[in-house]
């Protein structure tokens, strides 16, 4: 029963350390480019994507946003939600000929680091679930099978 209880307590002790390490992680950089672009954001939380790559969910305005920064603090992407009625007309056009009947969620405006903006969702219908990516022109730029991350 000692055993268990010591090895249960440095478990706990490990998982508190690698969760501090993991704040750690985020380049001063990165937290202060972020602070000077979007100072009114609320609910702030840092994370790793990656290697090299840190992204911050955040609301403004409230509206869900993120954004993604490299070591340096230079964004790379911001992604805001979205309606479908914020779409463009030609994105909408394309949903209703070719995804007819598909429940959309997670709708996303996505503009890059050279201001490039495309739009990224989810599009369900039975056991199906594609991700869609289009441009501004609502051209498809990519449609795959989303696969689901276990909780």
């Amino acid at each position: 029963m000692k055993k268990l209880l010591v090895l249960l307590c440095c478990s706990f002790i490990l998982f508190a350390v690698q969760a501090q390490k993991a704040k750690e992680e985020i380049p001063v950089a990165a937290k202060t480019a972020f602070a000077a672009k979007f100072p009114a954001a609320q609910k702030i939380k840092w994370s790793v994507e990656k290697p090299g790559a840190y992204e911050v969910e955040f609301t403004l305005n409230k509206v869900e946003s993120s954004a993604l920064f490299d070591e340096t603090g230079k964004i790379v992407e911001i992604e805001t939600e979205i309606s479908v009625g914020e779409l463009p007309q030609a994105a909408k056009a394309i949903l209703t000929k070719n995804f007819a009947g598909y429940k959309l969620d997670e709708i996303e405006k996505s503009t890059d680091s050279k201001g490039v903006v495309s739009y990224e969702m989810e599009a369900s219908k039975g056991k199906v679930t594609l991700e869609l990516c289009f441009d501004a022109n609502g051209k498809v730029l990519s449609q795959e099978p989303l696969k689901k991350e276990k909780d």
